[in-house]
């Protein structure tokens, strides 16, 4: 049954539904449960997880330029729940040794130095020339330890050459990493990089437009254990994304 508001309509299922034991919380306490919970995981930055380190960009074969995202885990996210009570179920047996549905997300930015360079003359402004890229990998599960792992991506060589910031040193532009825990970002410290900027408001805009634009050059940047799963040792197994061949 449809209700309609102006030129919005609304549906109504008006047959009988199978509820799940969640939905016989009351609706305030339901949706206080989930906030409290979300907000727990976004309170404090490097609460849960950190990076280990500055991510780096260096050629790895004639093939390949691999770029690395080093992180350590902090906190188990479910650790309070862990002491708070004795599971009675399967469902609320929980392994603090390991930690499961880990997103590892990262966007990358270059400069196209070969259009700057035969543009010169067009005086362009350098995000004229600016190209993003983003992939990601996501963990099944990962043993949850102090050590530092590394999400591994690679980028071709050929494409780095021809748009000319192929060299000893690569330097990207910017960056942005986002770790993602069961479908709740989690908050870090120095996630995002760009130039020379420091204040949050261009760091942030440089976010959205790395997640607005990378989609132009989607498959190019690409989750390393694609090309070998040796790419893997000391993280875990991944899930593979359905249609992506990967």
């Amino acid at each position: 049954m449809y209700t309609r508001f102006g030129k919005m309509a609304i549906y109504h299922n008006t047959k009988p539904q199978k509820l799940s034991p969640m939905k016989f919380l009351p609706t305030p306490l339901f949706f206080l449960v989930s906030v409290l919970f979300i907000g727990n995981l976004k309170a404090n930055p490097d609460q849960f997880v950190k990076l280990g380190g500055k991510i780096t960009i260096t050629k790895e074969s004639d093939q390949w330029v691999k770029a690395s995202v080093p992180f350590v885990f902090v906190t188990h996210p479910l650790l309070e729940k862990f002491k708070s009570r004795k599971p009675s179920s399967k469902e609320d047996l929980i392994n603090i040794d390991f930690i499961n549905n880990i997103k590892v997300r990262l966007s990358l930015c270059f400069l196209n130095e070969y259009q700057k360079k035969n543009l010169r003359t067009l005086k362009l402004p350098d995000i004229e020339f600016y190209q993003y890229y983003s992939a990601e990998v996501e963990y099944m599960t990962v043993k949850f330890d102090r050590n530092t792992k590394y999400a591994h991506f690679l980028f071709p060589a050929a494409i780095a050459e021809r748009d000319g910031f192929l060299s000893t040193y690569i330097n990207a532009v910017g960056y942005v990493v986002e770790i993602i825990y069961d479908g709740i970002p989690l908050e870090i410290s120095d996630s995002i990089s760009f130039d020379k900027y420091r204040e949050e408001t261009i760091l942030q805009k440089f976010k959205q437009q790395a997640q607005s634009n990378a989609s132009k050059n989607e498959g190019i940047l690409l989750p390393a254990h694609i090309v070998s799963s040796n790419y893997l040792e000391g993280v875990g197994p991944v899930k593979r994304i359905k249609g992506s061949g990967y």
